[in-house]
C-alpha cells in the first residue's frame, strides 16, 4: 500500500507543478483547449479554462499532499482518468502538445496515456489506504525517504510524459 500512496504522492506533486505552470504560463494549454473545442475569447476561452483548471489543480494537489481523506485521493484519480481520455483526444486530432507542462515540444503520447493511467489506478488503490502524512509519521526521520521517493517518482514522470515523447519523436525523424 506505501507504494501505491508515494505514486498517489507523487500523482499529487505533479499536478501542483502542473497547476503552477498553467496559472503562470496558460498559453500552451489554452491552445490544447482552442484545439479541442474551447473558444478564443469570452467567459469559456482556452485561456480562462487553463488558469482555472491550473488553480483546480494547484489546490487539488495540495489536497492530495496533506488531507487523510479518501475522496481526495479519489478525486486525484478521477481527474488523470480525464487528463488520460485528454491526451487520447489530443492524440486523435494531432495536436503539437499535451498542454500539460508549458511546453510545445510535449507531444500527446501513449506514454502520457499510460503514466496518467497508472496514476489515475495508483490514487485509488491509496484511498484504500493510508495518507502521505500518515505514512511519514509512520518512518524514521519524519518520512524523509518517503519524501524523496515521491520525489524519484515525480522526476520519472515527468520524463515520462514529456522527455521519453520528445525522444522518440524525434527519433522517428530521423
Amino acid at each position: 500500500m506505501q507504494a501505491a500512496t508515494a505514486l498517489f504522492a507523487s500523482a499529487a506533486v505533479l499536478l501542483v507543478l502542473a497547476g503552477v505552470v498553467k496559472v503562470s504560463r496558460p498559453t500552451t494549454a489554452a491552445d490544447l483547449m482552442q484545439i479541442l473545442g474551447a473558444p478564443a475569447r469570452g467567459p469559456w476561452s482556452g485561456t480562462r479554462l487553463a488558469v482555472g483548471l491550473g488553480a483546480v489543480e494547484i489546490v487539488l494537489g495540495v489536497a492530495g499532499l496533506v488531507s487523510e481523506r479518501p475522496e481526495i485521493a479519489v478525486a486525484v484519480g478521477l481527474v488523470y482518468l480525464v487528463f488520460a481520455a485528454t491526451v487520447l483526444r489530443a492524440m486523435a486530432v494531432g495536436a503539437p502538445s499535451c498542454g500539460c507542462f508549458g511546453r510545445v515540444e510535449a507531444p500527446p503520447s501513449w506514454f502520457h496515456v499510460s503514466g496518467n493511467t497508472v496514476l489515475a489506478a495508483a490514487s485509488f488503490v491509496a484511498a484504500n489506504g493510508s495518507s502521505p502524512l500518515e505514512v511519514m509519521d509512520a518512518q524514521p526521520a519524519g518520512g524523509v525517504g518517503f519524501v524523496v521517493a515521491v520525489g524519484l517518482l515525480a522526476g520519472l514522470a515527468l520524463v515520462v510524459f514529456i522527455a521519453l515523447p520528445e525522444a522518440v519523436a524525434a527519433r522517428r525523424a530521423q
